[in-house]
């Protein structure tokens, strides 16, 4: 933490000022931290201070906090993720890595945001922190990021990273930031497979788990539709809502003349702040986008999700067929039937169908980020949970629509990437085939590498204050440095890093010597130098012709 230390000496008022630091590679300490300011739910009756804990990953070069990344978690409604997990998601590669690792390495500094369970002070309620109010959330992050500006010695620009939902509270705090006059110091903004036009559960899959909630009155099935479907949070980014399609009065019977996508009013009322905040204006928007960005489908339309039967406990056995929504223009499509008997006799039935748009077939097959639906059951499933979940006959579906990671204004969910597309984002990456939500593969580490490149990392020739120079970058076949004999003690050890963090070559040299020589790589692009010198280090951007 900066500390501020003031004291009298010959009658002239003295403040030192002490920044956050550890030692090279340290972690900080588990703090709390309140929002910026209360924040009022659409169904509160007064606004409510939000709770969030962060710690720091200190670099591994210096241990002093200057030059910060923030990472901001996403849906967590059981607080499931801790600030390793979190952590975590920089992994990447074989053998596995992290990029987050890979920038300490660099001198940067990792700071981890985590929405933990809570009990709220002013009126005693129960809050899930990873499934509270986005916009509370958001606020949470404008705190931190006006504590880290306080805490990080120098003036640098930050980067904002926000996997998942994590992508929508980074995006308010950002804006709201914006709009509210408070200087944010950010340069670049990283939006992680993010649902900016919502996520996707599959509706028969929603429905199915409603009514053994409610039918069955199952608590097992009760939980996991409260936390997975009716959180605050899911019911604002859920495109399609189950709640949305009920007949008036009723807790699981659907509405058939309600069979498009329907979103929950809470969704609504989020979009049309969304929407009226827009995306950050004064930073450089990136985004990883898991799902395809050639149209490839992740799933055929009105495909089978489930046929077979469960045996409930204390029930007929519950014979269940559930199907993905269908193709474009098809209407009246069942997409739910659950039939109970006992002893051969139907107890009870249960029927939804769907439509889908003129405009594009169901989002349950389009193109995305997938999620496994075993996800939804937790490592612990109740006998019935266990159940459904060997009975589902897909693994994945839809989860962040790629058309809905790229932010594109109502768009065709199937439709390819060509470039063409309106989005907030200055530059983005996926690929040709649908990946599981929030995978960082090679590629992408390389693309995020170099982007950041650009922020914290510089190509001035001029190093350790002169005492080495590049002679020449960007540099063809051959890595030319001049020494500075006088300035210098020692061996000089240099590294040169690929932007993957492969280790490429390994030199040492006698500090001696006017000038060194080395081979460049064969490939053209972005490289690192990191050079040592008994107690100084330093790492540098190479360009290859």
């Amino acid at each position: 933490m900066k500390k501020l230390f003031t004291f009298l000496f010959l009658n002239t008022l003295v403040v030192y000022t002490v920044y956050s630091q550890g030692s090279p590679g340290d972690v900080g300490s588990l703090i709390a931290i309140d929002s910026y300011t209360g924040f009022q739910g659409y169904d509160e009756d007064t606004p409510h201070i939000g709770q969030g804990e962060y710690q720091i990953f200190y670099d591994n070069i210096d241990g002093i906090l200057d030059k910060p990344i923030i990472i901001c978690d996403g849906f967590d409604p059981e607080d499931s993720r801790d600030i390793n997990t979190i952590y975590s998601i920089g992994t990447y590669g074989d053998p596995a890595q992290n990029i987050f690792d890979n920038l300490r390495d660099e001198g940067l500094d990792v700071v981890v945001l985590n929405f933990p369970n809570y009990t709220r002070a002013d009126d005693g309620a129960d809050i899930q922190g990873g499934a509270d109010y986005i916009e509370r959330n958001g606020l949470v992050l404008v705190n931190l990021i006006e504590t880290i500006k306080t805490e990080m010695s120098g003036t640098q620009d930050l980067i904002v990273i926000g996997p998942s939902m994590g992508g929508l509270i980074t995006r308010y705090a950002l804006t709201y930031m914006e709009q509210n006059a408070l200087d944010h110091q950010t340069a670049i903004w990283l939006s992680f497979d993010s649902p900016h036009r919502g996520a996707n559960v599959p509706i028969s899959f929603q429905y199915a788990v409603n009514y053994f909630a409610e039918y069955l009155d199952n608590a097992d099935m009760a939980a996991l539709r409260d936390v997975q479907l009716n959180s605050v949070a899911a019911k604002q980014m859920l495109l399609d809502h189950y709640s949305a399609h009920l007949q008036d009065g009723e807790s699981y019977l659907q509405d058939t003349s309600l069979q498009l996508p329907l979103p929950n009013e809470y969704r609504t009322t989020f979009m049309t702040t969304m929407d009226g905040l827009g995306f950050p204006q004064q930073t450089r928007n990136l985004a990883i986008i898991n799902g395809s960005l050639n149209g490839t489908m992740t799933a055929t339309p009105g495909a089978t999700l489930m046929d077979g039967e469960i045996d409930p406990d204390g029930v007929g056995a519950a014979d269940v067929n559930l199907h993905f929504t269908p193709a474009i223009s098809i209407s009246d499509y069942n997409i739910d039937h659950i039939e109970i008997t006992a002893y051969g006799v139907t107890i009870n039935t249960f029927n939804a169908v769907a439509a889908s748009p003129t405009s594009s077939s169901g989002l349950d097959s389009a193109p995305g980020g997938t999620v496994l639906f075993d996800s939804y059951f937790g490592s612990n499933p109740s006998d019935l949970e266990q159940q459904v979940q060997d009975a589902l006959m897909v693994d994945a579906f839809d989860f962040i629509p790629t058309m809905s990671s790229l932010a594109v204004d109502e768009p065709d969910w199937y439709h390819s990437v060509n470039g063409s597309e309106t989005t907030p984002f200055d530059n983005y990456i996926g690929g040709n085939t649908n990946q599981p939500h929030l995978t960082l593969t090679e590629e992408y580490a390389a693309f995020l590498m170099d982007e950041f490149a650009s922020v914290y990392l510089s190509t001035d020739p001029l190093w350790m204050d002169d005492a080495i120079r590049l002679l020449k970058n960007p540099v063809e076949n051959t890595v030319s440095l001049r020494l500075d004999s006088n300035r210098l003690q020692g061996n000089i050890h240099i590294q040169m890093i690929a932007v993957s963090g492969q280790l490429l070559g390994d030199y040492s040299f006698d500090s001696n010597q006017a000038e060194i020589h080395f081979p460049s790589p064969s490939v053209s692009g972005l490289y690192w130098l990191k050079i040592d010198n008994n107690s100084s280090s330093i790492t540098k951007k190479l360009i290859v012709k």
